[in-house]
């Protein structure tokens, strides 16, 4: 039995899947069957499950969004002061910084700063507005904590308060993390699907991750790392640009920085090296189009921007091997590998996916339409003993709901794909007038 199950109904194109996931999985049908959809729900669906504490402590900074505004504002009222040069800096780090604990402690530091200053200039009306620290009262009184404390409370109480709300915060993360209740889990997968997941439901060795009946979120053991490529345009491309882009990709850059790792398949690295004639690399300097370098065997260096989608597309799977993402925990999820490749490199980069599952472990989920990709996987798994590992599923539309298909277990017999591709031909010959 496959440790994990996916069970699917009525989500966007899908009407039914039940799907056992295997090293790897291969899933086929037309456009706009739910493949994609598909994709997307396991890469969150994991990835949400296996970083439950940074989804816990992304609620919480959204929490401290007064806090940083009360921060940020005190040292903009009072900038001309030399005394508040310190505490601009630990705004900034917290500002700069994705980590709670991080943000928390500088938010603090900074807060007990402005009381020193408050109490230092309380008094002295000559150089202190005294409307602004009236100002800052109100803000702190009614806007942060909530309540009216009245005039006899100081404001260097009130910074006080807003010290405690602060680590407050933090303790109240750290508390949905340790208790992975499923009620945020849901929230947070169902926010970025912008779906409905009432009718999915996923188990790892039998127990329930998403689900009805689900109340808590397991530790996950058989996947850790998912990673998700639906295009290798997206390679190359750095944090710094200012548009936005999807979640994935970012994930996926940030996985790119990661430095190489001592312990990699350097036999299967090589392997690609051969193929693209040369290896690609992360330049830690800045660069205006990005810092993925791709360097030929001749020594030609150029951005990875730069170069042919098919090296970017191998570039990828280099990268991540080198810096130790691929491995025996690691779900690669791919859609449409085949896209931007030449025939030849299809079957080239089949090989690498067989090579990379039997070595390393490493799990698959891939959505394609090419025969030449079908096939390589299918035969180049059987001649390397993992024709087991591999399984095949075929979206069929639904008889009685247009749109609506049925995702179909076919094993490792892939006849119904190459029936389903074969349709092209029909339609060559009806429109080219040889039928």
């Amino acid at each position: 039995m496959s440790p994990i199950q996916i069970s699917i109904k009525d989500y966007r194109a899908v009407k039914s899947a039940e799907i056992a996931m295997n090293g790897i999985t291969l899933i086929s049908g037309i456009n706009s069957s739910g493949k994609s959809s598909i994709s997307r729900l396991l890469y969150y669906a994991f990835k949400y499950a296996n970083d439950y504490e940074s989804m816990a402590n992304s609620s919480a900074i959204l929490e401290l969004r007064p806090i940083d505004r009360l921060v940020h504002n005190s040292t903009m009222e009072f900038r001309r002061n030399e005394f508040l040069g310190e505490m601009r800096h630990y705004y900034r780090l917290a500002e700069e910084s994705s980590s709670l604990d991080l943000k928390v402690n500088s938010y603090c530091v900074a807060l007990e700063l402005f009381k020193e200053f408050i109490a230092k200039n309380e008094n002295n009306r000559d150089s202190i507005n005294e409307s602004a620290f009236a100002r800052f009262r109100s803000i702190i009184d009614v806007s942060i904590l909530g309540k009216r404390s009245g005039k006899n409370t100081s404001l260097s109480e009130l910074i006080d308060d807003v010290i405690k709300k602060t680590r407050g915060i933090k303790e109240k993360a750290d508390s949905i993390a340790s208790a992975r209740g499923y009620a945020l889990y849901k929230k947070n997968l169902a926010g970025i699907l912008e779906d409905d997941i009432k009718n999915v439901r996923i188990t790892e060795y039998g127990v329930p991750f998403v689900g009805k009946d689900v109340t808590n979120i397991p530790v996950l053991n058989y996947i850790q790392q998912t990673v998700y490529i639906d295009t290798p345009m997206i390679v190359g491309m750095n944090k710094y640009m200012w548009y936005p882009i999807m979640e994935y990709w970012r994930d996926l850059n940030q996985l790119l920085e990661i430095p190489v790792q001592k312990s990699y398949s350097h036999s299967i690295n090589q392997y690609i090296k051969s193929i693209i004639h040369g290896g690609s690399y992360y330049d830690d300097s800045l660069s205006f189009k990005g810092n993925m370098k791709y360097k030929r065997d001749d020594g030609l260096v150029i951005d990875l921007m730069d170069s042919a989608t098919g090296i970017k597309s191998f570039s990828l799977l280099q990268t991540l091997l080198r810096n130790g993402v691929i491995n025996e925990n690691t779900l690669l999820i791919i859609d449409e590998p085949e896209a931007h490749l030449h025939p030849q490199w299809i079957v080239e980069y089949a090989r690498i996916i067989v090579m990379m599952h039997k070595r390393l472990g490493t799990k698959f989920f891939i959505a394609s339409h090419s025969t030449d990709f079908v096939s390589a996987i299918k035969y180049i798994a059987e001649k390397q003993k993992v024709q087991k590992s591999v399984s095949f599923y075929i979206a069929e539309e639904d008889t009685n709901k247009p749109f609506s298909y049925n995702y179909k277990s076919i094993g490792t017999d892939i006849e119904p794909i190459f029936a389903s591709f074969n349709k092209s031909l029909d339609k060559i010959g009806e429109y080219g007038g040889w039928q």
